[in-house]
């Protein structure tokens, strides 16, 4: 069976990676029993799906990562949509308007929208949605301005703002930003919200029928889904952490698509194999190197730009990508699919310069300072820190790296004790506002992409009319003076943009190729 054959090939990969001195980690991969093929084709099998992680929880209101996303793209629905071009779609809500003040939001929601459960979407549940995300504080960013949430009647919700938000209709559609969540289950359930496949209710086109921690999780189509039922009947989400192993099964074809970006060595196999698809976007996660901005060595803004004196971003981009990206002059620097993005060429730069880099470091009096570089232990922060490491150390400051697990980083993070470090932001609304304005406003600050603290009132003035404006021009001016005080600042220092390469199966297609939802992916005649 096809899956008791992916857990075999998973299985001897990871052997053979770590017999042979490649360094890779124990591959984890579900049971044989969390699924099987069918015995027939296209839709009448099961579709194997992997990425480096799954969902620790499936309560969507906290602050996510691709592993969430990529599973709450099978379960839930935002209240709107967006296609393969960028442009805003329907989504629970079928139809939406603005007030010429901007300050007014009135979605009409679909009346065909049904919860996994059977029961009936209101527009009280995306009142307690909207109030859900508002609340938790995982997403400052996108509900700071909503001030009231109204139902006029049970397909009709009113979002009030204190001020005009440009890209409030990019965060609602997108799941990370605003999943829509019953509330009748939240009431019954409580903190136990998504916490067992029992304790899920969702609007989206598929349910998830079986979990194995840390293994996989199996998810149904929905015979009732009010875009109708899924091409693709029956998903398999495996963890698998060893890469090799994962590009061993999609050789095989017991994978058939694999959510972890690929690059190297991996590109340049997969891209051989007639029997894959490499699907390649530009994406919006843009990797900085960021500083403890409030007190401490970079307190002082000549060693961040020694720093950024230091950096060759080409060098970065080989360590972190293997050269799969695009250097950036900024967070958000991708062309027109990034709303707001003004284009823009900054007054300040710091091109590479070495001597100059020392002779800031010893006018500062820091020669031979102590600096922990702390760090996620996966990649690509494992690797990067080290060749930040080599970075600070040319400069010469004495640097050391603290790897650390993702959630004992993010808590060191929050409690200031990060004093410098490398870490992407993966924007998920395709908006300045959120690409770069989060990094650099004081109400994000922590793990919820203000990394390093900094704090400035002119800056969040300008955060705050970047978002405000609603005119499209006069949004890249703005943005313009937002990267040009990032320059003069040196808060971050932009390294690049990822390249996402997501291989698939070739009897496999997507309309949609920046989603991880399956219901986008349909089989090929």
């Amino acid at each position: 069976m096809r899956m008791r054959k992916l857990w075999a090939t998973l299985l001897a990969a990871a052997l053979c990676v770590t017999g042979c001195g490649g360094g890779g980690t124990e591959s984890t991969a579900a049971a044989p029993s969390a699924g099987e093929d069918n015995g027939g084709g296209g839709g009448q099998r099961t579709v194997n799906v992997a990425y480096q992680a799954i969902a620790d929880s499936m309560e969507p209101s906290g602050l996510l990562g691709v592993a969430e996303t990529i599973c709450f793209a099978q379960t839930y629905d935002a209240l709107l949509s967006r296609g393969a071009d960028n442009v805003i779609e329907p989504g629970i809500a079928e139809s939406w308007e603005v007030s010429e003040d901007g300050l007014t939001y009135t979605f009409h929601l679909n009346p065909d929208v049904t919860w996994s459960d059977g029961e009936d979407v209101t527009a009280e549940d995306v009142k307690f949605s909207i109030e859900l995300f508002k609340e938790s504080g995982s997403h400052s960013w996108v509900f700071e301005e909503v001030q009231t949430v109204n139902v006029p009647d049970e397909d009709t919700v009113e979002v009030l703002l204190s001020s005009p938000k440009a890209s409030l209709l990019s965060s609602f559609s997108n799941p990370m930003h605003l999943c829509i969540v019953a509330q009748h289950a939240y009431e019954a359930w409580g903190d136990e919200y998504g916490s067992s496949v029992d304790k899920i209710v969702s609007t989206g086109p598929y349910k998830l029928v079986d979990w194995q921690p840390d293994v996989s999780m199996t998810f149904e189509a929905r015979e009732d889904y009010f875009r109708g039922k899924p091409d693709i009947q029956t998903i398999v989400l495996h963890q698998i952490t060893d890469k090799n192993a994962a590009i061993v099964a999609l050789q095989t074809g017991e994978l058939d698509v694999y959510f972890e970006p690929i690059s190297g060595s991996s590109y340049d196999t997969l891209s051989a194999d007639d029997s894959i698809v490499l699907d390649e976007y530009l994406s919006a996660r843009f990797e900085c190197i960021h500083f403890y901005y409030p007190d401490g060595i970079f307190s002082d803004v000549r060693m961040r730009q020694a720093v950024a004196y230091a950096v060759n971003p080409e060098e970065a981009l080989t360590v972190g990508a293997e050269g799969m990206g695009q250097l950036i002059r900024y967070p958000g620097d991708i062309g027109s699919v990034m709303a707001g993005n003004p284009d823009y060429e900054p007054s300040i730069q710091y091109e590479y310069d070495l001597e100059k880099a020392k002779a800031l470091v010893e006018e500062c009096g820091n020669v031979g300072a102590s600096v922990v570089i702390k760090s996620y232990n996966t990649e690509p922060y494992a690797t990067l820190s080290v060749w930040l490491q080599s970075v600070l150390s040319s400069i010469g400051l004495n640097a050391t790296v603290e790897p650390m697990e993702r959630a004992s980083f993010l808590a060191a993070c929050d409690a200031e004790d990060v004093p410098v470090l490398i870490l992407g932001w993966n924007g998920q609304a395709y908006d300045m506002d959120e690409s770069l304005g989060n990094l650099v406003y004081s109400g994000s600050v922590g793990s919820t992409g203000n990394y390093g603290f900094y704090v400035d009132e002119e800056m969040d003035q300008l955060v705050l009319q970047g978002r405000a404006e609603t005119d499209e021009e006069a949004r890249k001016e703005i943005y313009k003076q937002i990267i040009d005080k990032v320059m003069e600042d040196v808060p971050l220092v932009p390294l690049y943009v990822v390249k996402t390469v997501i291989p698939h199966s070739a009897d496999l297609a997507t309309d949609n190729i920046r989603g991880y939802s399956l219901f986008d992916y349909h089989w090929v005649e």
